[in-house]
C-alpha cells in the first residue's frame, strides 16, 4: 500500500514531510514528489500549487507514476458553516465544484449520476475513528472553486450546496480519483470563517490550519 498526500502550498504539506523517513525526491511536471515512509506506511507527498488544474496534475501523476492505492488531500479551507471556528477540521464526505455548471459532469463525460464526488467510506470512517477523541474534527460536504468567497458568493454557495467549507483543490483531486477508480479522502482545517475571512485571514491562520490537518492525517496513518 502506498498513499498519495497532496497539499496545495508548501506550508500545508511541510509539517508532514519533515516527519517522513527514507525520502527520495522525483520531479515531474515541475512538481517535486517526495517518496518515503511515515512510520511503516509508504507515502508520496507533495505540494501541487493552488487551483484545480495543478491539483489534478499532481493526482494523476501519483496514480500513473507511483501506483498509489489512495489519495488524501490535506491543508486549509474556508469555513462556510457558521458553526465552524478557526482550526476546526472537516473530513470530506463528498466534494463538488461550485464554479462548474452541473450538466458538465452529468450530461457529458464522466456522466455522473450526481455532481458530488463521494469520498471513500472506509478511509473516512478510519480517519474518524483515529480522531474520535477530538470534537473539533467533523465530517461533511466540501465544495471547490477558484476564488476567495465574498459575502454574496457565500450566500449563493450555501443556498445551492449547503457545504461545511470551501477550497480550491479538493473536488478536482476527487474527480481524478473517480475517473481512475482510486479511493479518495480530504482533511481540511479552517483558516478563515464567515466572521474572519479573506486573504489576510488565510495568511494569518494557514500554518495553524495546516498543522491541525496534518495531525489528523498522522493519527489516521498511525492507526493503520
Amino acid at each position: 500500500m502506498c498513499i498519495g498526500i497532496i497539499g496545495a502550498v508548501e506550508k500545508e504539506i511541510s509539517p508532514f514531510i519533515v516527519d517522513m523517513s527514507n525520502i527520495r525526491t522525483d520531479k515531474y511536471a515541475m512538481l517535486s514528489f517526495h517518496k518515503g515512509t511515515y512510520r511503516k506506511v509508504d507515502v508520496v507527498a507533495l505540494f501541487c500549487g493552488v487551483c484545480k488544474v495543478n491539483a489534478a496534475i499532481a493526482a494523476q501523476i501519483l496514480i500513473d507514476k507511483y501506483r498509489v492505492s489512495q489519495i488524501i488531500v490535506v491543508g486549509a479551507a474556508g469555513a462556510i458553516s457558521e458553526t465552524l471556528h478557526i482550526g476546526d477540521t472537516v473530513i470530506a464526505s463528498e466534494a463538488a465544484y461550485h464554479d462548474v455548471a452541473d450538466e458538465i459532469l452529468t450530461e457529458y463525460h464522466p456522466r455522473m449520476k450526481s455532481i458530488y464526488f463521494a469520498a471513500d467510506k472506509n478511509i473516512v470512517n478510519n480517519i474518524r475513528r483515529a480522531n474520535a477523541h477530538d470534537n473539533s474534527v467533523i465530517t461533511g460536504r466540501m465544495v471547490t472553486g477558484e476564488a476567495f468567497i465574498n459575502q454574496k458568493g457565500r450566500k449563493e454557495i450555501i443556498e445551492k450546496y449547503m457545504p461545511l467549507c470551501v477550497d480550491m483543490e479538493t473536488a478536482s483531486v476527487a474527480h481524478v480519483c473517480y475517473a481512475n477508480a482510486i479511493p479518495f479522502a480530504a482533511i481540511r482545517s479552517m483558516s478563515d470563517t464567515p466572521g474572519e475571512s479573506g486573504d489576510s485571514a488565510f495568511e494569518k491562520h494557514v500554518e495553524t490550519a495546516a498543522e491541525k490537518s496534518v495531525a489528523v492525517l498522522k493519527n489516521y496513518l498511525d492507526s493503520l
